[in-house]
């Protein structure tokens, strides 16, 4: 796909796309990188925690910063915070199935809310400068497809990106992708669009692509255990398994460097994903479970990732 690679963006991921992961993206080929998604009501209150994951450095940039809220006034306000950190987009979330996400009015539960969804896009898209995103779904289940006039809504309140997670909130991470929708709504606003869901491989890019015809591709689970997957649509190639190994460790020496000691416990989880299609995968997490440091967690990639590895082009994390 390289003469016609699409725009190839990092998708928010709650407890993924800390920065040590949003900057192994870009160097593997990511375009733009978003935060994980981030409350606006802990970003009015100055929670400090919640302050550290707005942060952005110069070497993700492109980088954007996505906010998740349900009330107008507090998502406005939350946005000229977020401005200050300079972000590409300051992008809503609209999406997010997440049960105690939606049992607060945020995420997806927007979608059945437009008045509440369209006051928030107004008063976003009024507060600041920077230009502002929406991330939806395609409505609530298959018969309730209200994703499309929450698109509609935001193109006429200013919003200059509407990305789709082209499921229902009932499908989840693993219902139907409906191709369908995003190529009528490409036809119908006169902003960009970008398409998401079950992009796993270079042949589901170019899928996407001619199904679609959308402006760019936002990869989310696919790149989880292997952020190599923009390398391989922007080169229609897949890494070696000594490749994967040099990446894996980068990985480690990025979150080692970000994160201190208290890195070591999230680089495990990330690890367990990097095992997926492992011939030794069982052994390999045992071994990374006891690992009891970022050296012990490098020796364990060592041994196994350099002739252990069953390279899947489609596999869905």
């Amino acid at each position: 796909m390289q003469n016609d690679c699409p725009k190839l963006i990092l998708a928010p991921m709650a407890g993924y796309t800390d920065y040590p992961f949003r900057r192994l993206a870009r160097e593997f080929g990511a375009d733009e990188v978003v935060t994980e998604l981030v409350s606006a009501n802990a970003i009015v209150r100055n929670n400090r925690k919640t302050l550290k994951m707005l942060g952005l450095h110069d070497d993700e940039r492109p980088a954007s910063i996505q906010i998740f809220g349900s009330d107008p006034a507090v998502m406005a306000e939350a946005a000229k915070i977020v401005e200050t950190f300079d972000p590409l987009f300051i992008d809503l979330n609209m999406g997010c199935p997440v049960r105690k996400v939606v049992r607060n009015g945020a995420g997806s539960a927007l979608l059945t809310n437009k008045e509440t969804a369209e006051k928030i896009m107004k008063d976003v898209v009024g507060a600041v400068k920077t230009p502002v995103s929406v991330k939806i779904r395609t409505g609530k289940n298959h018969a309730d497809k209200t994703g499309f006039d929450v698109a509609l809504l935001a193109a006429d309140c200013g919003v200059r990106r509407v990305t789709v997670h082209a499921r229902t909130v009932a499908d989840g991470f693993t219902g139907p992708v409906d191709y369908d929708f995003v190529a009528l709504l490409k036809k119908r606003v006169d902003v960009e669009v970008i398409g998401n869901g079950g992009i796993t491989s270079v042949e589901k890019a170019r899928e996407w692509m001619d199904r679609t015809g959308c402006d760019g591709l936002m990869v989310g689970r696919g790149a989880v255990g292997r952020p190599s997957i923009f390398r391989a649509i922007r080169e229609n190639k897949d890494y070696l398994p000594k490749e994967e190994s040099v990446m894996v460790l980068r990985h480690i020496d990025l979150v080692e460097e970000f994160a201190g000691p208290g890195g070591l416990g999230p680089m495990r989880g990330h690890l367990v994903h990097y095992s997926k299609g492992f011939e030794k995968a069982r052994s390999f997490r045992q071994e990374v479970v006891s690992a009891r440091s970022f050296e012990e967690l490098r020796a364990v990639v060592v041994e196994y990732m350099n002739d252990s590895v069953e390279v899947v082009n489609d596999r869905a994390v």
